[in-house]
């Protein structure tokens, strides 16, 4: 009888990374546009909400690892014991990003707030239901690092490339196509949108994703769970220096939309602000995707310790370059060639930061799997499922420290929402739906002359809360601009310094050290192979 390989195929290589894909598309969806949809679109204060979130993810401290015992203690099925959880997550999650993203009309303001934060709780344990079985499949499916480096770097490959559709789709298509609809409903088809990406494509891993290797395994418990850290010195350094690494990046990502919307100029009517956005982002991907695509022969030129502490360096180099050219940037006012510099410059400081990021994902991932070994070394136990857990818990708890700290720029800077109005045209009589910003008392801020005088002939609107602003008068305070500057940029430098410091001092698991544990527990394993043949 022929022995089925256990070397990892191409086609499983793909399937895995579609799926990477899929789960990015749902967490980049949350990351870049659900605090822009609350804070502009539905006028809720960034300070309220970004203090709920990281309350919220203090709770994913506790039902992070809770929900990973699970999937670590469920029997294996003939399908798998980490498939069916994936499905199951993306199915739960697609419907509650749909209901994130969709409007409700409370005329008591607190029972929205609770409705979002529940929203976000409910994406946050459904996402860490397909999240953590996804990650830790990986040494299911591949047994060596050479393998799982060639996995993981394809997989976070296509999942940067989905966090770049999402935000392309997002800006360029669906909220400019559906923006006639109203921005709210705009955002709804988005959360649509996003939830069946994500559907299909971790379907794909696992309908064609084997689950072949029989890793040794044990049902493990709570005080399991509470021991970890304390045990495994080697996941502290790691949890220590991902966390600030990610939480500088994630600030610096997420605040680009805020400047293409509020302080980017659309250059003489040439290129619209979403399809700048889109090739801020195409550039941007392009940077990250080459450093993926080429990673496994760097890192046959480089350590890969050495590739992981450049990610840190290299992110903080990027920092400074972004914020020079948003800090000193000049508008287009009317300059193609003005404009095109500016944009190409935002977007080659951009590539740096993603190329840099491209790398640290790659490393970190075959980290934890490298920390699994460790911990199965030390402690005779693996934890798969828990440890993996680690890693979803860790990004999402960036996710909500660099939300609270961009919730803090955004109230520092006096940043205005905007409020979807249907306006009557005067000649027509049809409606279309207009986005116009609101100042702190619910007032509209109108420049454009003939739009002011539809909305004073209009019996909806009230006269009394429009404003009429000067053409040459700025909405937002060039003040407001250098605050909303300072704090995406500047403040990540000090926390990456933080986090390379925290690995460089920690973390020594690679090289001979790591090959030499990795050889005792294969040996273990024989041994305990042989007593139970014996």
């Amino acid at each position: 009888m022929k022995k089925k390989s256990n070397k990892l195929t191409v086609g499983e290589i793909a399937a895995y990374s579609l799926g990477s894909l899929g789960r990015e598309f749902s967490n980049n969806c949350i990351n870049a546009f659900f605090l822009v949809y609350l804070c502009i679109y539905q006028g809720l204060n960034p300070i309220v909400l970004t203090v709920a979130f990281v309350l919220a993810k203090l709770w994913d401290a506790v039902n992070d690892p809770m929900l990973a015992t699970i999937v670590n203690n469920t029997k294996k099925s003939r399908f798998g014991r980490y498939r069916p959880w994936i499905l199951i997550g993306a199915i739960v999650n697609a419907i509650v990003i749909v209901a994130m993203f969709s409007p409700v009309s409370f005329e008591n303001i607190t029972l929205k707030y609770v409705y979002y934060l529940v929203a976000y709780v409910l994406w946050g344990m459904s996402f860490t239901v397909l999240d953590v079985p996804f990650w830790t499949m990986l040494p299911t499916m591949a047994d060596s690092t050479d393998e799982r480096n060639q996995a993981s770097s394809m997989a976070k490959l296509i999942g940067g490339f989905g966090g770049f559709l999402v935000g392309m789709l997002g800006t360029s298509f669906i909220l400019p196509m559906f923006a006639n609809q109203g921005m709210m409903r705009a955002y709804q088809y988005l959360g649509m949108a996003t939830g069946l990406v994500m559907i299909v494509f971790l379907l794909i891993t696992v309908l064609f994703v084997r689950e072949k290797i029989d890793l040794p395994h044990e049902n493990v418990g709570l005080k399991y769970i509470l021991s970890t850290f304390k045990e495994n010195d080697q996941l502290r350094a790691y949890s220590g220096s991902l966390i600030f690494f990610l939480i500088g990046t994630t600030i610096a990502l997420s605040q680009i939309l805020y400047l293409y919307t509020y302080c980017y100029e659309d250059g003489a009517d040439f290129l619209p602000k979403a399809f700048s956005y889109t090739l801020f982002w195409v550039i941007a991907c392009t940077g990250q995707g080459i450093a993926m695509i080429f990673y496994s022969w760097i890192v046959k030129k480089l350590p890969r310790e050495k590739i992981y502490g450049i990610s840190f360096l290299a992110c903080i180099v990027s920092y400074v370059l972004l914020f020079a050219v948003f800090f000193f940037l000049k508008p287009g006012q009317g300059d193609m060639k003005i404009y095109w510099l500016n944009t190409v410059l935002v977007a080659l400081s951009g590539a740096f930061l993603m190329t840099a990021s491209g790398l640290n994902q790659i490393g970190s991932t075959v980290m934890i799997a490298d920390i699994v070994d460790y911990g199965e070394w030390k402690t005779g136990k693996r934890g798969d499922s828990v440890m993996f857990s680690v890693q979803t818990l860790i990004t999402k708890f960036a996710g909500a420290i660099a939300a609270l700290i961009l919730g803090i720029g955004i109230a520092a800077s006096g940043l205005p929402t905007i409020t979807d109005v249907n306006v009557k045209d005067l000649e027509t009589g049809s409606y279309a739906s207009v986005q116009l910003f609101t100042d702190e008392d619910g007032n509209y801020l109108v420049k454009d002359e003939k739009l002011y005088e539809n909305l004073q002939a209009m019996e909806e609107i009230d006269s009394e809360k429009l404003t009429k602003v000067e053409a040459d008068e700025e909405l937002i305070s060039s003040e407001g601009l250098t605050v909303l500057r300072a704090f995406m940029f500047l403040t990540p430098i000090p926390l990456t310094i933080i986090g390379y410091f925290i690995y460089k001092k920690k973390y020594w698991l690679y090289g001979e050290k790591y090959d030499n544990i990795k050889k005792e527990i294969d040996e273990r394993r024989e041994q305990e192979k042989e007593k139970t043949k014996a």
